[in-house]
């Protein structure tokens, strides 16, 4: 990936969440302004009944008032009736009751002069009538009353709105409340789960990082154990090229020591061979002078001495027969002998050659191993310098990748602060408790997980073996580095013992589990 592919990236994704700037509690945010605004509009009605309750029961009791007088003239034009009627007030003319007229403003007596009648009393029938008719007439008056006090009674309806609008708020504060709690738990659940994607992509760089400096180490390692072999394997040849060389001159040595043993041999076999035949040859060199002096000496017949002479010749012949076979034997001793002596000169300059030429022995068979050590440690430390590069690299690039998650991060708690805002603006516009803890706990969940990452590229490795208690909580070292486990259960068992004692013995276990 490029540098202009990276910025690109940086800035596009800055620019999609800026234009998509809203969490997943956004619903619960409008649902509490919605409410918060019905609350208001709910408390205006409040204080617009308080001001017509005023007038209302004004005029409902005026009317209850109105009623009860109504019933109390009832009362006195029943009793006046009944009173006429008892006494004969009615015209006999007309029929018109005393009572009407007074209230007509009229005298009665006067009426009965200008008619020419006269008054005359009610009958029972009509007595209980009138009776029945104002006992009805009253019924109903009292029965207006009543509804007016109770049932049909504006004051209390109006009281009973007051009161359903004062529990509708009520009711309004608690969903209030409700939803600024359901807007923490949406939020701080949307918020973990972007956290760990983040971490769980910045733990692929991380691992890189470890991986790289993994490497280093391994390859290190390897350059060290290569040179450890190297000069194991040399000893080795050494000692056994030392071992060969003694052998090889014990060999020699012993050689010469049968060599030498041989030619005791042979010069005991030489004596043993010789002495009867050198006795023998004196034997017969003794005869032979004694026949030549016989022959010399004195006169002897001429049979005697073609006897002697012919003795003395045998005796010559067998002379010369045994001196022969003597010369012959130790001519053949002498060469065996030579030849047993040349070899154990040979074997005795072989010998001083093996001593004097260990070393170089040694050394030469050294050097038939070294190319392939040189070789492998020339690889080992090249991939040591591409190791650095490749740690150099992984650092950078989780440097951008970290930075890019922390301003995506910022982004986010901006988000949610201004809708934590909006819904503490609208709480306390209408005084009802908004949970206002989301941005805390939006920022104190990534300020544990972000470090558990960040630790390992800070320290390259986690030598604490409690780094991921301490860090990530509710999180192990095998779930976040699966591709970092991969790794080093592939390595061989000198690279991990390499890994191993370049970091905890406890976390490395607890790693490759």
């Amino acid at each position: 990936m490029t540098k202009f592919y990276r910025i690109f990236l940086l800035i596009f994704t800055l620019l999609s969440l800026k234009a998509t700037a809203q969490t997943i509690g956004i619903g619960e945010v409008i649902s509490i302004e919605s409410k918060a605004l019905t609350f208001e509009n709910n408390r205006a009605k409040i204080a617009l009944y308080k001001e017509e309750l005023i007038n209302l029961e004004s005029l409902w009791r005026d009317k209850i008032q109105k009623l009860k007088d109504e019933l109390s003239a009832l009362y006195k034009e029943r009793d006046n009736l009944i009173a006429d009627m008892k006494v004969g007030a009615r015209c006999s003319q007309c029929g018109g009751w005393k009572s009407d007229f007074e209230k007509k403003g009229e005298n009665f007596e006067k009426h009965l002069g200008e008619v020419k009648g006269y008054a005359i009393p009610a009958t029972t029938e009509e007595l209980e009538a009138t009776r029945k008719l104002f006992t009805e007439k009253i019924a109903m008056k009292k029965v207006q009353i009543q509804n007016l006090e109770k049932s049909d009674n504006p004051v209390n309806k109006k009281l009973n709105d007051i009161s359903n609008l004062e529990k509708a708020n009520e009711t309004l504060c608690k969903e209030i409340s409700t939803h600024s709690k359901n807007y923490e738990t949406k939020v701080f659940s949307e918020a973990k789960g972007q956290h760990d994607n983040w971490v769980n992509d910045l733990m692929s760089y991380a691992t890189n990082i470890l991986i790289a400096d993994d490497k280093i180490t391994i390859y290190k390692a390897r350059t060290l154990r290569y040179e450890q072999e190297f000069q194991k394997e040399s000893e080795i040849i050494k000692l056994r090229v030392k071992k060969e060389n003694l052998d090889a001159q014990n060999e020699k040595n012993a050689k010469i020591v049968t060599n030498q043993q041989r030619i005791k041999e042979i010069q005991i076999e030489q004596t043993n061979y010789l002495s009867p035949l050198e006795s023998n040859l004196n034997d017969l060199k003794t005869q032979k002078n004694e026949t030549e002096k016989e022959l010399i000496g004195h006169t002897i017949p001429d049979s005697t001495k073609a006897e002697l002479t012919t003795s003395l010749n045998q005796l010559i012949l067998q002379i010369t027969s045994i001196e022969n076979n003597i010369f012959d034997y130790n001519t053949n001793v002498k060469s065996k002998i030579t030849s047993l002596e040349n070899e154990s000169k040979k074997l005795k300059d072989e010998v001083f050659q093996l001593s004097t030429n260990l070393a170089k022995q040694q050394a030469l068979e050294i050097a038939k191993i070294k190319p392939n050590y040189d070789k492998k440690k020339f690889e080992a430390n090249e991939s040591v310098t591409k190791s650095t590069a490749e740690l150099a690299s992984a650092k950078k690039s989780y440097s951008e990748k970290a930075e890019f998650y922390k301003k995506q991060n910022l982004l986010y708690v901006d988000q949610v602060v201004s809708e934590s805002n909006r819904m503490v603006s609208a709480g306390q516009k209408i005084n009802c408790p908004v949970w206002n803890e989301a941005r805390f706990l939006v920022m104190g969940n990534w300020n544990k997980v972000f470090p558990c990452v960040n630790s390992l590229t800070t320290m390259a490795k986690p030598y604490s073996y409690n780094v991921f208690n301490s860090y990530c909580p509710g999180k192990s070292a095998a779930s976040y580095m699966a591709t970092y486990k991969s790794f080093l259960m592939g390595l061989s068992e000198d690279d991990k013992e390499a890994v191993r004692g370049n970091s905890n013995v406890f976390w490395f276990e607890q790693i490759t589990k």
